[in-house]
């Protein structure tokens, strides 16, 4: 508990954490993917009880919008999924999973920070065997098989130009959103 009720009105603060545990556990525990070179957690859930009864867990889902430098208080955010995002739930289920509190084929209904749906359900469990990349070592992982179903709307349709007397050809960022 990091002391933050998932509400859009603390989006700033959940996003701000959120960044920075992301970053801590990048750093602290750093992770050997058995394929292919990754640096660990990409994106970060946070998970409270849902607001409406008829769903299984809300979350706020944490991405990266810049570089987090700890030198550099005004780099320490991050921007939130408006969707409860099919990779968080997949996690979330996963980890319910092996907690024995979601089981094959039950529906999990998970509500955003700003109450959009999905809905999943794990659809198998399987054991794989792999080598290390550079061939120390085999193990076995044992991983769930999820399907995700929700909405998606368009949001905007957009004609780019570049004018050839532009002096910004390539674009510009200013310290507002942006991490500097």
């Amino acid at each position: 508990d990091v002391g933050l009720q998932l509400l859009p009105e603390n989006g700033r603060e959940i996003a701000r954490k959120g960044e920075m545990i992301k970053v801590s556990a990048q750093e602290q525990f750093p992770v050997q993917h058995p394929y292919f070179d990754y640096k660990g957690p990409d994106i970060l859930v946070f998970t409270s009880p849902p607001m409406s009864k008829e769903n299984s867990g809300r979350n706020a889902v944490v991405m990266s919008n810049g570089e987090l430098d700890w030198e550099k208080p005004g780099t320490w955010t991050g921007m939130l999924d408006r969707s409860p995002c099919g990779t968080g739930t997949c996690a979330v289920m996963a980890k319910a999973y092996m907690d024995s509190t979601l089981q094959l084929g039950q529906d999990f209904r998970h509500e955003s920070v700003v109450g959009s749906v999905f809905t999943g359900r794990l659809v198998e469990e399987i054991s794989e065997y792999y080598t290390a990349n550079d061939g120390s070592s085999s193990s076995s992982s044992h991983a769930v098989i999820p399907e995700i179903s929700g909405r998606a709307f368009v949001t905007s349709f957009t004609d780019i130009v570049l004018h050839e007397d532009d002096p910004f050809p390539e674009g510009y960022t200013v310290g507002d959103i942006w991490a500097s």
